[in-house]
């Protein structure tokens, strides 16, 4: 495990869950918007205002919730939620797998499980969710969102593309590992449930 990893998972300060809050907002809506011009293409893309203030960290997530909703809902209109799914989860796990391949290499991430669930509490905790994890057999875990910030604002099918991103961040904090999602809070659910499953290494 890396000195960076074993500090950051025990506390993570502020302006760190701050700055990488921003960094994940602008990489999940680039690909939604991305997404967006490429199966639609006179699709226009309505300004933000990046320079806006928050008051805290909660109005932050909210207002990348938002956004996200627009253009996933932009998406459905578009193309019809089967596809509009599917494309955007594509898009969203690429993206997915860039940001835990990032932590993978910046919070010196092993192999081991204990360091994959410490990566990802810290990723988790940018974003506003506790989860718990059980390892039920050899590379294979249940993960629990007990609580999802994110939740309170997605519509269902926001939650069911985003998820993707969650996915991947997986898949690139730990290549061996595959996760996903089998029930979600959004879609009427106490928890988001996940599976994770790994491959047989050497």
């Amino acid at each position: 495990m890396g000195a960076k990893l074993a500090f950051l998972s025990w506390w993570t300060p502020k302006f760190i869950i701050s700055r990488e809050l921003d960094a994940i907002s602008i990489v999940t809506n680039q690909a939604l918007q991305e997404t967006l011009r490429a199966n639609v293409p006179d699709f226009q893309v309505a300004a933000v205002d990046d320079r806006q203030s928050f008051r805290n960290l909660y109005e932050k997530r909210a207002a990348m919730t938002r956004r996200h909703n627009v253009l996933v809902e932009a998406l459905v209109a578009a193309l019809g939620e089967d596809t509009a799914v599917k494309v955007g989860r594509e898009a969203l796990f690429k993206v997915g797998v860039e940001l835990g391949t990032r932590n993978r290499n910046r919070l010196g991430v092993g192999d081991s499980e204990e360091d994959l669930v410490r990566a990802a509490q810290i990723m988790y905790h940018v974003l506003g969710i506790d989860f718990d994890v059980e390892w039920i057999g050899p590379n294979q875990a249940i993960l629990t969102v007990k609580r999802c910030v994110l939740a309170e604002n997605y519509s269902e099918v926001t939650c069911e593309v985003l998820s993707a991103t969650d996915e991947g961040v997986v898949k690139g904090l730990n290549p061996n590992m595959s996760m996903k999602f089998e029930k979600r809070i959004t879609s009427g659910c106490k928890v988001c449930v996940a599976k994770i499953h790994g491959r047989s290494q050497g």
